[in-house]
């Protein structure tokens, strides 16, 4: 992740395993994936696996294990201004660019459903730059709203899709 994507914030509950089973019983397979836990008020409430094709490291399939919905890679501690987006690549690129703390949802699908804690008083969403990131961003405003927290909104720049490619080039 550092070499490839230029990604120097920490990168807390997220390892690398090198044969990880896809699948049950006899027919499971074993592949390399990347492990990223998901917390729940500091609690790993899930873990999605995220596989990898050997020869390109792309990943070819994502499968969660563990109860996702309200739960985020949070990459440590709540600070007072977080940020969250879609992928925790794409959160690790932010938190590199800017310095300020990003979770990633995991998907567009759970963009809504983090449980933003008390004690975070801004909130920034940082939705992919496309049709289901506005989306995703417009459900987010809507259901994050509550007395006492600021919500902004950052675009990536340009015609950049995330934070992430700003460190791909």
């Amino acid at each position: 992740m550092r070499e490839v994507r230029q990604i120097w914030a920490p990168l807390d509950d997220l390892r690398f395993h090198p044969r990880c089973p896809r699948g049950q019983g006899k027919l499971a397979s074993f592949e390399p994936s990347l492990l990223v836990a998901m917390r729940k008020a500091g609690a790993i409430a899930a873990i999605q696996r995220i596989f990898l094709d050997p020869s390109t490291s792309t990943y070819t399939e994502k499968r969660v294990l563990g109860q996702a919905i309200g739960a985020a890679w949070t990459n440590g501690p709540p600070a007072k201004t977080i940020g969250i987006c879609e992928g925790f690549e794409t959160a690790a690129a932010y938190t590199s660019l800017t310095g300020i703390q990003a979770w990633a949802t995991m998907g567009a699908k759970r963009f809504h459903q983090v449980n933003i804690p008390a004690s975070v008083e801004t909130l920034i969403l940082l939705a992919d730059n496309d049709a289901e990131g506005r989306r995703a961003r417009d459900r987010a405003a809507e259901a994050y709203r509550r007395p006492g927290l600021a919500i902004e909104t950052e675009w990536p720049p340009g015609r950049m899709n995330d934070w992430a490619q700003l460190l791909k080039r």
